[in-house]
């Protein structure tokens, strides 16, 4: 038999590593470095795939086993130690990738404790090839065992996984159940709150960082992040499990089972917030930045019908060494048109001055109210204020007794609280509130970019920006814009 070789390289790899410490791989190396110290070796590199599945469903790339096999063909190393061939790889494929490097570069195999396969004969090989195809039954096995555990939970209704937010998880094992963390719940139903108000998840985002409330893991919130948990099934109680096929990957339809543990919303504000943030129409914004320009993708193009795009200021020196300067403006995008440019100003003022008149006219209804309720609200407290206004000169005119303005007030004072509630209750939800009525123009002044955005959408307000003739665009003319609502 021949001289064992003097380098060697050691594979380390463990599947699943829940707490990161590396304590698996760690034992792993450690063993093989004992087989090393036996055999008179040298340790040329150590490759190790920590957390990493070598089945055949796993799709995930095992980056040190490609170095690995990349050195082999320099020769950086004579022979491979592993702990076990499983170690090394459960993948017929990758098994056939070892014996090509016994052939073709005289590449060894040594185990701690599946021995020492001689991949230089037929035997050998047949043999490496056997070992392998039980491996793989096996992983097969686990991984069936695996998926039958997750739907026995998943139909039992029990939770399975890290902490999500909005629960703690108490017990051990069989006992394990999740309970309302209050606080974190509070936050969550506030959150579903104003999405369905309409606030973008960026702002939203933005909030909690600033407030210094963190993740269920105790990290910074990002917006997928939180679309993921505004979405969960868990939210309103049920327990949801997509089945994996036999690749590892999701197969079959979501299937819902009541959960072991109390609702933080109801299925009704669930299925809103759902349709909320599944609508195609929405445009998202995952840079965590303002919405900057007021008609971008909100605006359509009068000659393809796509969305407009707001462009920035930018200035050009010309040869002359004038400068000319190119205005904000809003512009087609889309290849094969391109065909309608309007300068921003324009457009965004005479949207705006729309806007504001069909609110101060129509607000409370295009918003989700009752006007002639809210009206008849607002008089009656005006009526009930005067009365409290005349009653409290009266006593301080001595005309009445602080007995008399007592009973007075006791009995006005309940209907004024009572008008109060139905003018809020004829009324939009009471973000939009100040929106509607005499004082909109000050308040939409005073608002962002996407609260304004946002009140368009609302009012279901279509707006076109139509195409002009070469040379109509340089004066602004009203009529190039259509505006439509309701």
């Amino acid at each position: 038999m021949a001289k064992s070789p003097a380098r060697a390289a050691i594979y380390t790899r463990i599947s699943d590593d829940k707490e990161g410490k590396e304590l698996g791989v760690a034992r792993q190396e450690a063993d093989c470095r004992e087989l090393a110290k036996a055999e008179g070796l040298t340790i040329a590199e150590v490759y190790t795939d920590n957390d990493i599945s070598a089945s055949r469903s796993s799709r995930k790339p095992r980056p040190e086993w490609t170095r690995m096999l990349d050195d082999a063909e320099t020769g950086k190393f004579d022979v491979i130690l592993a702990y076990s061939t499983s170690r090394l790889t459960r993948r017929p494929r990758e098994r056939e990738d070892i014996i090509e490097l016994a052939e073709d570069f005289g590449i060894g195999l040594m185990t701690h404790v599946s021995g020492r396969p001689d991949l230089t004969t037929a035997d050998g090989q047949a043999s490496f090839r056997f070992g392998g195809t039980v491996d793989t039954s096996e992983a097969d096995r686990t991984a069936e065992r695996a998926r039958r555990k997750q739907l026995e939970l998943a139909q039992a209704g029990r939770h399975n996984g890290p902490r999500p937010f909005g629960w703690d998880i108490v017990g051990t094992k069989a006992d394990q159940r999740l309970v309302i963390n209050q606080a974190e719940a509070a936050v969550l139903r506030e959150l579903v709150k104003r999405v369905l108000a309409g606030e973008g998840l960026w702002k939203l985002v933005n909030d909690l960082n600033a407030r210094g409330i963190p993740t269920s893991t105790g990290k910074r919130w990002q917006t997928q992040v939180l679309r993921r948990v505004l979405l969960r099934d868990r939210n309103h109680g049920m327990r949801s499990h997509k089945p994996l096929g036999k690749n590892g990957k999701p197969s079959g339809k979501v299937e819902l089972y009541k959960g072991q543990w109390e609702p933080i919303i109801d299925r009704e504000t669930h299925d809103r917030v759902l349709a909320t943030l599944t609508d195609p129409a929405r445009r998202s914004n995952n840079r965590g930045t303002a919405a900057k320009y007021l008609l971008t993708s909100l605006a359509r193009c009068g000659a393809c019908n796509g969305y407009v795009v707001g462009t920035n200021e930018f200035k050009y020196e010309l040869k002359n060494g004038r400068t000319r300067v190119y205005p904000h403006a809003y512009k087609c995008p889309h290849a094969g048109c391109m065909k309608v440019q309007r300068r921003m100003a324009d457009v965004d003022e005479h949207v705006e001055r729309v806007v504001v008149g069909v609110l101060e006219r129509d607000g409370v209804r295009l918003l989700g109210g009752d006007e002639f309720a809210a009206e008849e609200a607002r008089e009656r407290i005006e009526a009930l204020e005067a009365k409290l206004a005349l009653t409290a000169d009266q006593f301080a005119d001595d005309v009445i007794t602080g007995e008399q303005l007592k009973r007075i007030t006791e009995r006005l004072r309940p209907q004024l609280a009572a008008e109060r509630v139905h003018l809020s209750s004829a009324q939009p939800e009471a973000s939009l509130a100040e929106y509607t009525g005499p004082e909109v123009a000050q308040a939409w002044r005073a608002a962002d970019v996407e609260t304004k955005k946002r009140l368009i959408r609302l009012l279901g307000m279509t707006i076109t920006i139509k195409r002009v003739g070469a040379g109509n665009g340089r004066d602004y003319d009203p009529d190039s814009v259509s505006i439509t609502w309701p």
